[in-house]
């Protein structure tokens, strides 16, 4: 079974503009979350949680587009 996961340059470059603590941080509950399936929220601040969800749209939008395109094609 394969997965495919976006990870857009929007993105990459969100978590790059974050301190060193919550790039890391966000960055594992990407790979927790989007790759492993488990549930990160309840790890996360306030403040984090809020930066996660437009993390996991944006990765989950491009992801949709992605296959809706790939579709298209075949």
């Amino acid at each position: 079974m394969s997965k495919t996961i976006v990870i857009s340059d929007d993105v990459i470059n969100t978590i790059n503009s974050l301190n060193d603590e919550d790039r890391i941080i966000m960055s594992a509950a990407i790979a927790g979350e989007l790759i492993c399936g488990k549930s990160v929220e309840q790890n996360l601040n306030s403040m984090q949680r809020i930066i996660f969800s437009i993390i996991r749209n944006s990765v989950k939008r491009s992801t949709a587009n992605y296959i809706s395109s790939i579709q298209a094609t075949a």
